[in-house]
């Protein structure tokens, strides 16, 4: 099997999930850490303008979303799977309620000014950020979560997981992970972690214990790759074969011009042609000078494809 790249920079919480994900499972990785603001060269021609955070590429397989990461590295490795059946819909019910409500109301609460120490350099940086996600969040149908709210949900959200933990669980649902639980640390990562809300955490002996056995899969790091040895690395490899090539989509059939990307926010969609589009993925295939031919993933949720 080919290498597996991530493109990550260190601050991003969703790769902090992505980066836990790959270590739980045991898996080597390589680590393309690129610029945390546009432009980003080495990455856009992986995938053709889908610019969120992270990209996990494998030779030229191109997977964005940690949804779509998750489900790719689920029979990878070691360990259990992020979907046991018992905990199938709740798992994912509650993983996809985290990486959205509970995160946008986590953005309002770490971009507080007493929270923002650490994260920006300097005046400079922060200005170029605040540019650079005014642009990013153009067309995006998200609602902006207002401190009143975005903090007592939090606070919510806290007691509950410590009321759930304080059985002895290991994780939130028995003695095994499911992708619940790396959807709830990394929000917690993002909001607590090197913030004076470290100590609203530590209130919550039980949920506190469990972050803690959370951010030991996060804190290893992927051997460094350079983002034109990643690019080297799509153009000497062949996408693997998408299988079921079919399309859902009315009117639009593989083998059609497509514009995909996520439909709520981040909304740059990447063009190429569609390989497959079912109820869990869309895949394109597309060409760059530097990349060659490459496949592109993404999850179904939260995504869509219209012909171009």
């Amino acid at each position: 099997m080919p290498e597996i790249i991530l493109h990550h920079y260190p601050e991003s919480l969703f790769s902090e999930k992505a980066r836990a994900m790959l270590n739980a499972k045991g898996l080597a990785w390589r680590s393309v850490i690129i610029p945390m603001i546009m432009p980003r060269p080495d990455t856009i021609p992986l995938t053709g303008g889908y610019r969120r955070t992270p990209v996990m590429q494998v030779g030229s397989d191109v997977y964005c979303d940690t949804a779509m990461i998750a489900a790719y590295l689920d029979d990878k490795g070691e360990g259990p799977t992020f979907y046991p059946a018992a905990h199938r819909l709740a798992a994912q019910t509650l993983a996809r309620w985290i990486d959205t409500e509970l995160f946008w109301g986590g953005v309002t609460i770490r971009f507080l000014p007493e929270n923002m120490a650490g994260f920006l350099a300097d005046t400079e940086a922060a200005t170029a950020f605040a540019a650079d996600r005014a642009a990013f969040s153009q067309g995006s149908t998200i609602r902006r979560i207002p401190l009143e709210e975005a903090l007592p949900r939090h606070q919510l959200f806290l007691a509950e997981l410590e009321a759930q933990l304080s059985d002895g669980r290991t994780y939130l649902f028995g003695p095994a992970w499911t992708i619940a639980d790396f959807s709830a640390y990394h929000v917690l990562w993002f909001v607590h972690a090197g913030t004076p809300m470290a100590e609203m955490l530590a209130r919550h002996p039980a949920a506190q214990a469990w972050y803690e056995r959370m951010r030991a899969f996060g804190a290893k790091k992927g051997e460094a790759m350079s983002g034109a040895e990643a690019l080297k690395a799509a153009a000497d490899s062949t996408p693997a074969t998408v299988a079921n090539g079919t399309s859902d989509l009315p009117g639009i059939p593989v083998g059609t011009l497509v514009d995909a990307g996520p439909t709520d926010y981040g909304v740059m969609p990447s063009r190429g042609e569609l390989l497959r589009c079912d109820t869990a993925t869309i895949v394109i295939g597309r060409e760059h000078e530097r990349t060659g031919r490459v496949n592109v993933h993404f999850p179904r949720h939260g995504f869509g494809a219209t012909r171009a």
